[in-house]
């Protein structure tokens, strides 16, 4: 029998694998919109939902 092309991860590094994935999407990413009528907080690569622009364009009905 040949020898495995790849190494067993020890429990710490699972583990310690495991926790950063974990932190990273418990934390969601808010920026200001960048409409200067609207300026609230929205999540990072998403629409605005009050205002409904992306990326200066509009996209979505405003509220």
């Amino acid at each position: 029998m040949s020898s495995s092309m790849f190494r067993r991860k020890s429990r710490s590094n699972v583990r310690h694998h495991r926790a950063q994935w974990r932190r990273a999407i418990a934390v969601p990413r808010l920026v200001t919109c960048p409409n200067p009528a609207c300026s609230e907080p929205v999540p990072a690569h998403t629409a605005c939902p009050s205002c409904g622009q992306y990326r200066g364009r509009q996209v979505l009905p405003p509220r």
